[in-house]
């Protein structure tokens, strides 16, 4: 695992090592969200297949103004080498709840610009992660928030084609669906016929409440404050 620059603080604090410091530590505090809570928990049945595979892409991005441009660097990627691809911003503020709602309308603003590039058919959908988003588990739906509590502001773009597969497989009858092949976002974008989002979801809010939601979030903080 990468060893920070000497001083790196946790995100938002405003103490950022430069250069590639700051990409090596980001990067390595993803690793262990990824690692020690997603693919641990089983939060994402998928999460590992698409790691391992080498179709997830990440990207440090070191202010908004860059993030445009990275979203087109994904989509000029080859489609069948990338699957998800996650823009990391360690430099975006994250200091509470209203960190996380600038940061959530940040990215539907990017969002729509993607889509008015591709006139409305844009080839990734986009979702934000954030530290600061709220835990709130009256139900499995409100919980993905929780769950996407990276340890750095993100974004997480998901491949359109897979979600639009599903849904025609809807509209055109039932099919079979490999959800080998889905992340958790993706199942939770689209209401499947094989009630695989609500599945996931529920299955998720079980398994936080088996794990002790305290100690999650102890987890998560921690990995949100350590540099890697």
């Amino acid at each position: 695992m990468t060893t920070p620059a000497a001083g790196a603080g946790p995100p938002g604090d405003g103490r950022i090592p430069e250069g590639g410091a700051l990409e090596a530590a980001a990067l390595a505090r993803n690793d262990r969200y990824l690692r020690e809570f997603v693919e641990a928990l089983h939060m994402c049945p998928y999460a590992k297949r698409c790691r391992e595979s080498g179709k997830l892409h990440r990207s440090v991005v070191f202010s908004r103004d860059e993030a445009f441009a990275a979203v087109r660097a994904v989509e000029a990627l080859p489609e069948d080498s990338v699957e998800v691809a996650l823009l990391i911003f360690p430099g975006e503020p994250a200091q509470g709840e209203s960190s996380a709602h600038a940061f959530v309308a940040f990215c539907v603003d990017l969002r729509n610009r993607i889509s008015d590039a591709h006139d409305g058919d844009p080839p990734f959908y986009c979702v934000a992660f954030h530290p600061d988003l709220p835990r709130d588990l009256h139900d499995s739906h409100r919980a993905v928030q929780f769950i996407r509590r990276s340890p750095d502001p993100t974004i997480q773009l998901v491949r359109a084609s897979l979600l639009r597969s599903v849904r025609a497989d809807k509209e055109g009858g039932s099919k079979f669906v490999d959800a080998s092949n889905m992340t958790l976002e993706q199942l939770m974008a689209v209401t499947s016929p094989l009630g695989l989002s609500d599945l996931i979801a529920e299955e998720n809010l079980e398994t936080l409440h088996r794990e002790n939601p305290d100690r999650i979030e102890t987890l998560l903080a921690s990995l949100r404050s350590s540099p890697g």
